[in-house]
């Protein structure tokens, strides 16, 4: 193996969750993310075998990475394709479209819990009890939870269809990487269902 592999492993290999939590953060799904790493780290290497190390490995990193990002953006851009063309790709799915779109309104408006145990009562039929199993809790807690999620869903719908704007719901702000992920988790488990 030669001696500048080890030297680049030993400068990135620290950085790998950072950079892997970054890519999902600045793409659609897992999938883009994956192979955002993958060409990050490539590039990486080229740079690495020239350059001979790195000084900030990590900010490096993050830098690459955004950088494939924005030309990614700029290629997809630039690619124009006919409304009737796009509606016969084997990949739109119009109910998926309204699936993430409702999930991703949850995701805004609630708390990952508060949909979690929404999700596992109103879709999937789970009793109070079998959720606070699952998730830890006692069954006044899921009752309690579940109230005030519908209370917020409706309250939520009420006003944007009044006064035509979303009111800012106070509260903890997750990063959109977590949100992302819980997002699609529950929008694959939905599309599963049919």
């Amino acid at each position: 193996m030669p001696p500048w592999t080890t030297e680049f492993e030993d400068a990135v290999t620290p950085h790998f969750a950072h950079l892997r939590t970054y890519c999902r953060y600045l793409t659609a799904n897992a999938w883009e993310a994956e192979d955002l790493f993958q060409d990050v780290m490539l590039r990486a290497y080229q740079h690495f075998r020239k350059a001979g190390e790195f000084r900030h490995p990590r900010s490096l990193l993050y830098k690459i990475a955004r950088n494939l990002t924005i030309d990614a953006h700029r290629r997809r851009r630039s690619v124009h394709v006919p409304v009737d063309e796009a509606m016969q790709h084997p990949t739109h799915d119009p109910n998926y479209a309204t699936v993430r779109g409702m999930m991703e309104w949850m995701a805004e408006t609630l708390s990952e819990r508060e949909v979690e145990m929404l999700m596992l009562a109103e879709v999937l039929g789970y009793s109070y009890l079998d959720i606070a199993q699952r998730l830890g809790c006692t069954v006044p807690a899921v009752k309690m939870v579940l109230h005030r999620s519908k209370s917020t869903l409706r309250k939520r719908t009420a006003a944007s269809y009044e006064t035509g704007f979303r009111p800012e719901r106070p509260g903890p702000v997750r990063q959109a990487g977590e949100r992302a992920l819980a997002v699609d988790r529950w929008t694959d488990a939905l599309m599963r269902l049919g």
